[in-house]
């Protein structure tokens, strides 16, 4: 049986089962560890497969004289606190938008935007289909383009131009209500 110095030694020089070792060994307590701290689900699967992938980037450069353990908690921490940090911009702007809007609000707006998103949608209907789908798929599912590009065997390059025409043939077909056109750009652009 290999020690921990001898296993780190064989991911050094590139092993894919000493590696699987290290991962089977560590999964489960980095994974409690993150849970502890994010209480996501999604997020700390997202911290363990971050984590090992960096570990194995980094690989070459682990010092096998100092505890592995450290190593990856160390790594695993970062990553947690980038994610908070991402998270927590993600948050302030979700804020700031809704104190605008809540502080803003009044009925007669919301009425002119629901009526901007009808006619927004209806106007979405008239694209030619392929270009619908695309839309619909960015500002819809907000896939990002490279996402709708895989998705659709079409490179990124289609996407984009797609998306500019049909915000441009939407932006045309709402006219030139200046309100609408600042409504419309707020909410999809």
């Amino acid at each position: 049986m290999k020690t921990e110095k001898e296993i780190v030694e064989d991911v050094k020089e590139g092993k894919a089962s000493a590696f699987d070792k290290l991962y089977e060994a560590y999964c489960n307590r980095l994974y409690f560890f993150a849970f502890s701290i994010l209480k996501s689900k999604e997020d700390t699967e997202e911290v363990v497969q971050n984590t090992f992938f960096k570990i194995w980037e980094k690989r070459k450069s682990i010092d096998s004289n100092y505890a592995f353990k450290s190593f990856l908690f160390t790594i695993a921490y970062n990553i947690i606190v980038d994610l908070l940090r991402e998270r927590l911009k993600e948050r302030k702007y979700r804020e700031i938008i809704m104190d605008k809007a809540t502080s803003n609000y009044n009925l007669e707006e919301a009425i002119e935007f629901g009526d901007l998103l009808v006619q927004v949608q209806k106007i979405v209907t008239e694209l030619p289909a392929r270009k619908n789908e695309i839309y619909q798929l960015s500002r819809v599912n907000h896939l990002s383009y490279s996402e709708i590009a895989e998705k659709l065997n079409i490179s990124v390059k289609t996407v984009e131009n797609s998306i500019n025409f049909s915000m441009n043939f939407i932006k045309k077909r709402l006219g030139n209500d200046s309100l609408i056109i600042l409504l419309y750009a707020v909410v999809f652009l």
